[in-house]
């Protein structure tokens, strides 16, 4: 076999200057820019370094099985990197899929956080609106008493004081509603306190009144009168104890929605003028009140409501506050569900 001091023309005595003479020499007639080729350089290249480290006896065939081992231990590292790489895939698709269970774990229970913080907000309401009944009742008694004498100082005190512990327990109860939701989760969802709507006037009961300034109550069909603006409620009619919601605008006209979903206007008289668009149909009258119904056009549907932050209805200003909690309570009364 063909040594490397046979390819280069050297042998042992040959100096280093020489070895480097032999290989310029070489160089010159075996470049491929001389009708050489880079299969012959790489030759001679090998063999110079050989030479040059005192492997000039070596046979070529030795270098060139030790390379083959070289390359065949890069193929074997090359293949397990491969394996590695297969095995990170995997770990990494398994790790997205557990990722997305979560992430819909984390959904449905937000969702059930939310179904929740609805409920407690009906029942709020609920509490709420029983108040309502019990403060309007006493203001009848005390309309009652200014006429009759028949309720002392010491009653009515109770009753005021039993109306303000009511009051605040329904803040407590909202607060801490909200504050469990808020912390369990994200912030999108903010829940207002329920405010006591109906107002009490005050009352001297040493003053004595007559029978003229006694409100009468008529049991027809009527809404509720209430002094709190741009805020839907949840109601009865004063005649049949049917529920509706409505909201009141700053000049005291009404939107009313009934449990059928039909909305209806109940215009203020004593306000505005008696010229109305063509898409309110009058209905009935109601004290200072003409009844229209909303079959179409503005005002008509639970999306307008929903969607929108205030409508303006025959140049009255509805806000839209408080209508979606309002209307799913009216929803769970009509049927059959939750009372107010």
């Amino acid at each position: 076999m063909t040594t490397f001091h046979e390819l280069l023309g050297t042998d042992d005595n040959c100096s280093k200057a020489e070895i480097k003479k032999k290989y310029r020499q070489l160089s010159m007639k075996l470049h491929p820019d001389k009708e050489g080729s880079q299969a012959l350089m790489r030759i001679l290249s090998l063999a110079y370094q050989q030479v040059s480290k005192g492997n000039g006896n070596k046979k070529c065939s030795e270098v060139t099985i030790q390379r083959d081992l070289n390359n065949k231990a890069q193929q074997q590292q090359t293949v397990d990197l491969k394996k590695q790489v297969t095995l990170l895939i995997k770990e990494k698709t398994q790790l997205q899929a557990l990722i997305e269970r979560y992430q819909q774990e984390v959904g449905h229970a937000y969702n059930a956080g939310e179904n929740r913080a609805r409920q407690t907000l009906v029942l709020l309401q609920t509490t709420n609106n029983g108040l309502n009944e019990q403060l309007v009742l006493l203001q009848r008694q005390i309309d009652s008493s200014e006429s009759n004498g028949c309720l002392s100082e010491n009653t009515f005190k109770k009753k005021c004081i039993a109306m303000v512990s009511a009051a605040l327990v329904i803040i407590m109860l909202a607060g801490g509603g909200i504050w469990y939701y808020q912390a369990q989760h994200s912030p999108s969802l903010v829940l207002l306190p329920v405010p006591v709507t109906v107002q009490v006037k005050s009352v001297n009961t040493t003053q004595p009144a007559t029978v003229a300034n006694v409100d009468v109550v008529n049991n027809a069909d009527k809404i509720m009168m209430t002094d709190t603006v741009g805020l839907w409620q949840q109601r009865y009619y004063e005649g049949t104890r049917q529920p509706y919601i409505a909201v009141r605008s700053i000049d005291g006209s009404y939107i009313v929605k009934d449990c059928e979903g039909t909305f209806s206007y109940y215009f203020n008289r004593t306000h505005h003028s008696t010229r109305v668009p063509a898409n309110l149909i009058f209905s009935a009258n109601d004290r200072q009140f003409s009844v229209y119904r909303i079959p179409y056009g503005n005002g008509s549907s639970h999306q307008q409501w929903l969607n929108s932050q205030s409508l303006s209805i025959n140049k009255n200003i509805f806000s839209n506050n408080g209508y979606k909690s309002s209307s799913l309570a009216l929803a769970s009364v009509c049927n059959n569900t939750v009372p107010f």
